[in-house]
């Protein structure tokens, strides 16, 4: 280990002159690549041979029209082209990235799925110069968001300002397909959810949004077992699997408007419960002109 690290150190101390190699050999003349690296060609072959008495042979062969490679030049040559090559590749990519305006937006499964995407296609069209980027998860706002512009979660919210702007507010129906309606309906109550399947969304207890038990409480219910339940841990399965006609499940407003549009699903009873929370939008602070322009589109969407 001590030999190689020994090996690494005086490598290291050589990158100038592996730097004047690689253009030495990329060129094939001693004077271009002087010029290309603003040497002057005394001070060039000075680091050539500073290198080559660091190998222990020669690297080239000069000639009257420049240089040509020894077996040990063409070895090193080699290994220079491609690792030089890959990191330029890598500053270009930075480069390129650094010149590309991006908006990252983090949020929620449910929010993403079922407000964000279905107008994604619209936010492109009036934003075609911007890099747009999604992040999910069930806690948006956690300290690994720091790197978002724009963070949409559900929560109890302050007031509206240039920086913080209420979405909408948490506000849950029951819902299920018409074909379920039929077959198990009319649901003339809540207490009659008791009756048939209900849909699940499987949360932790602190979960920051209504489950089937805060729901029934709200309209004080107490808490009784349901004929039967599934649980999903993704609200995009609850959606389908009501839509499939499994069950009953819990529709927030805001986020289910397009299955009630287009028919999908309907109110399984007439109840809505509401909440202190609400879909809740932070602008992050020193967020550019093109961020703040994403922020109000949301707003006017809303």
């Amino acid at each position: 280990m001590a030999n190689i690290n020994n090996i690494y150190s005086r490598v290291h101390s050589h990158i100038a002159e592996i730097h004047a190699f690689d253009a030495a050999s990329r060129l094939g003349s001693l004077t271009k690549a002087a010029q290309h690296l603003r040497l002057t060609q005394p001070a060039l072959s000075q680091k050539i041979k500073r290198l080559e008495t660091f190998v222990g042979e020669p690297l080239f062969l000069r000639q009257n029209r420049g240089v040509k490679l020894t077996e040990a030049g063409m070895a090193l040559h080699n290994a220079t082209q491609q690792s030089i090559g890959h990191i330029q590749s890598i500053f270009e990519q930075i480069e390129v990235r650094k010149s590309v305006k991006r908006v990252r937006i983090s949020t929620d499964f449910a929010f993403a799925g079922h407000w964000l995407i279905p107008r994604l296609a619209n936010l492109r069209d009036n934003f075609r110069d911007l890099d747009i980027q999604v992040v999910t998860s069930q806690t948006p706002g956690a300290p690994l968001d720091i790197q978002s512009d724009l963070i949409i979660s559900l929560q109890k919210p302050d007031e509206s300002d240039k920086k913080n702007h209420i979405l909408f507010a948490e506000e849950v129906m029951a819902i299920c397909s018409p074909q379920f309606l039929k077959k198990y309906g009319p649901i003339t109550s809540p207490k009659a959810l008791f009756n048939v399947p209900l849909l699940n969304l499987s949360a932790s207890p602190e979960a920051p949004w209504h489950n089937w038990d805060s729901w029934f409480s709200h309209l004080g219910l107490k808490e009784q077992k349901s004929m039967a339940s599934i649980s999903f841990s993704n609200y995009t399965l609850i959606l389908q699997a009501a839509v499939n006609h499994q069950g009953v499940a819990l529709g927030w407003h805001g986020l289910i408007n397009e299955y009630i549009d287009q028919g999908l699903l309907v109110p399984a009873c007439e109840e809505t419960v509401a909440s202190s929370r609400a879909y809740t939008m932070r602008l992050q602070k020193g967020a550019g002109p093109h961020v703040q322009n994403i922020f109000n589109w949301i707003v006017k969407q809303c």
